[in-house]
């Protein structure tokens, strides 16, 4: 639903490329059920400039959930919270964990944040995504772009790779596989705690697959909720890693002052798709940056 009301118009715009996933049993895993879809590129992704329906076409959709009512009422508050402090001029504390996952391997960091776009196309012709293996590692060094963007920018920033960090008060940002992660430690995962205003995102295939307390499974952005993120993106199903929003992307928006809607749409590639992201559209945590 949310997926399908963030593309609503795209089929009538005549700059809407399609998107055909097309995913073998051998990409997805020897237990997953093969795919062959058609969603869109997001128009959006990675633009320089603040979204506008008139621009873009589509919608930036959130939405407040969590495993309690509390939790999802504490999104708005947490966001409420954070914008006092841009209004204070005062600049967030809390830094952004990144958490590599070195078993996926690098790939260029010159070519992040990577696009499955090819630089020509002929007209009308959709694009084809036919497996998410080959960009796992994609992620680790998107997160090392981010971190560099980061530190220059003056942003507390911590880019682990010797483990799956946990035990981090006051964060204001996370990127990590969850629990795709060979390292992955639960506790560690549980031990998070965020700052009001903080986002967050998972490369995991089901992270928002429930909103109800559960056992089992994948990890769950519903439990980042619970530690205090303020906005967060995750998955109902398998996406492919192509989908899973950009690091750099997400953290140099939303650090420049762009909105929490913003920041993770503007990092996500696909619309129409399996995405839902959580939170405030409006909330913002960073002063705006000069053009």
């Amino acid at each position: 639903m949310d997926g399908d009301l963030a593309a609503l118009d795209y089929d009538r715009l005549s700059d809407a490329i399609r998107v055909d996933i097309s995913a073998p049993n051998s990409c997805l895993g020897s237990d997953a059920i093969g795919q062959h879809v058609q969603v869109w590129a997001n128009k959006f992704w990675n633009s320089s400039v603040r979204f506008s329906h008139a621009r873009f076409g589509g919608y930036l959709i959130t939405r407040l959930d969590g495993y309690t009512e509390a939790d999802a009422e504490a999104l708005t508050t947490g966001s409420l919270k954070a914008e006092k402090v841009v209004r204070a001029d005062t600049k967030p504390g809390g830094k952004i964990l990144l958490n590599v996952s070195p078993s996926f391997g690098f790939t260029d960091k010159a070519r992040q944040p990577y696009t499955f776009l090819p630089a020509k196309r002929p007209v009308g012709q959709a694009v084809k995504i036919t497996c998410n293996r080959d960009h796992i590692g994609d992620a680790n060094s998107d997160m090392q772009v981010a971190a560099d963007i980061l530190k220059a920018r003056g942003v507390r920033v911590e880019l682990a790779t010797g483990r799956f960090v946990g035990d981090r008060t006051g964060l204001m940002g996370y990127f990590s596989f969850g629990s795709n992660d060979p390292r992955f430690d639960s506790a560690a995962y549980h031990s998070l705690n965020f700052a009001p205003g903080a986002i967050a995102e998972t490369g995991v295939s089901t992270s928002a697959r429930t909103f109800l307390r559960t056992t089992g499974g994948q990890s769950l952005i519903a439990d980042l909720i619970a530690q205090g993120v303020s906005g967060v993106k995750g998955y109902t199903d398998e996406p492919l890693t192509q989908a899973v929003a950009s690091p750099s992307i997400m953290f140099d928006r939303y650090t420049r002052g762009w909105t929490l809607a913003e920041s993770l749409y503007a990092a996500s590639a696909l619309v129409g798709w399996r995405d839902i992201v959580i939170g405030d559209p409006l909330g913002v945590a960073y002063s705006s940056l000069p053009k």
